[in-house]
């Protein structure tokens, strides 16, 4: 009754455990699934003059810059100008460095606060209006693929249906210290970097949301950024994510796309192949976690069922073990007393012993008989039996006589005691 009594006391922190354990669990989904949303969807942020710009993403994760522009547009995102005259006119100006200092200031950090001033980026471009910053970005994740193609090739990027690709970055152009990279034998390499970031628009407009794609690397396709005669190469940063997620993160992209092919929707349809539930051989431990998260948010039923599952199994166990410790804590080794005995118990201890005795003697005896021949051992034996028997009529007659002593006490203590 005691080990059920506190059987029953855990049970209440049992299920405050497991409580909390889904607790956590949920939020941390929860956490989850924000990281997704933020990884995968683009973001924006603008402040006008005098205002500070902050540009942010989770962790495991890193800015990367799209787009910038700083100056004043048609669309009046800050307070209309002071002068009379120059709110007449309706005119658009930007700052060329736009880009270049965002770069310098924001790319690949986790967090990045600027102030939004004309001196930031050099020459006012239109002094007397009111301008503002609006930077395009996304989240980078630390766990992605790059792939470099030199110029004249034809780069491929591809993901294993159901993922599709998303662009985070692409620069065309030649930076300083890549000169293992795409080498040229003809020209030396510049002493400055040339790069076009801007190559970014067009590899994600061909390679965004698809299961693969092909761009062709040359002057052709991107703007040369580089003196003529310099050999340039294109370098892409890109991950593959789960279509159902970059469905739901952005809707509008396959909204107004043309709708996909018979066979892509027939790949959709059939189950994951055998392929792709091991791990990639490129490592994308990212790709892996989205893939999870996919089937997680695609059967909840059954990732509920395995869950629950796993803490009911966890809890009986852990119940079983707590019963047994408990168990083995409360029992205590029992309690041997020593009964006292009577005299006919005394005897008959003393005659089994002795008998324990002759036992003992009798197999002693019979080891070193093994050597006498048959003749002499029943003799032996026969022997044995007198002594046996003699002993025993001994035992018998000594009893008897104490009997009569007893006997003869008993009628002299009654003779005294009638004379008085």
């Amino acid at each position: 009754m005691r080990v059920m009594s506190r059987g029953l006391d855990w049970s209440p922190s049992l299920f405050y455990l497991t409580l909390l354990l889904w607790t956590r669990r949920m939020t941390g989904l929860a956490d989850f699934s924000n990281y997704l949303s933020r990884i995968i969807t683009s973001h924006s942020a603008q402040a006008c003059d005098g205002q500070p710009l902050r540009l942010h993403c989770p962790r495991h994760s890193t800015i990367s810059i799209q787009s910038a522009f700083y100056g004043s547009g048609e669309a009046k995102l800050c307070r209309p100008d002071p002068d009379p005259l120059l709110r007449g006119h309706n005119h658009s100006c930007s700052a060329l460095t736009t880009l270049q200092k965002i770069l310098s200031e924001c790319q690949s950090h986790r967090d990045c606060q600027l102030p939004v001033n004309h001196l930031l980026f050099g020459k006012d471009p239109c002094p007397g209006t009111t301008k503002y910053l609006h930077v395009d970005y996304k989240c980078k994740p630390t766990e992605h693929k790059k792939h470099v193609m030199c110029e004249g090739e034809t780069m491929t990027l591809r993901c294993r249906p159901p993922k599709v690709l998303i662009i985070y970055a692409a620069v065309y152009g030649r930076s300083l210290g890549q000169t293992y990279t795409c080498p040229s034998h003809l020209t030396r390499p510049p002493q400055f970097e040339c790069l076009n970031h801007e190559a970014v628009h067009l590899v994600s407009k061909s390679c965004y949301s698809k299961h693969k794609c092909s761009v062709v690397v040359g002057n052709q396709t991107f703007r040369d950024p580089c003196f003529p005669g310099t050999r340039k190469y294109l370098s892409v940063v890109y991950s593959c994510v789960p279509q159902t997620l970059l469905r739901e993160a952005d809707s509008y992209v396959f909204s107004s796309t043309s709708s996909p092919t018979v066979e892509t929707e027939q790949d959709l349809k059939k189950p994951f192949p055998k392929e792709s539930r091991r791990p990639d051989n490129s490592g994308d431990i990212m790709s892996n976690s989205l893939l999870t998260y996919t089937y997680i948010k695609e059967h909840p039923e059954m990732a509920a069922l395995l869950f629950t599952s796993s803490v009911c199994v966890g809890l009986i166990l852990t119940l079983l073990a707590v019963s047994v410790r408990v168990t083995c804590r409360v029992s205590h080794p029992r309690d041997h007393r020593i009964k006292p005995k009577s005299a006919s118990q005394v005897v008959n201890s003393k005659e089994h012993d002795d008998d324990e005795d002759e036992e003992e003697d009798d197999d002693e005896e019979g080891t070193e008989s093994s050597l006498i021949s048959a003749a002499d051992r029943k003799a032996i034996y026969d022997w044995e039996e007198v002594t046996y028997v003699s002993e025993a009529a001994e035992r018998a007659e000594r009893i008897e006589r104490r009997e009569m002593i007893i006997q003869e006490i008993r009628m002299n203590a009654y003779l005294n005691g009638s004379s008085c």
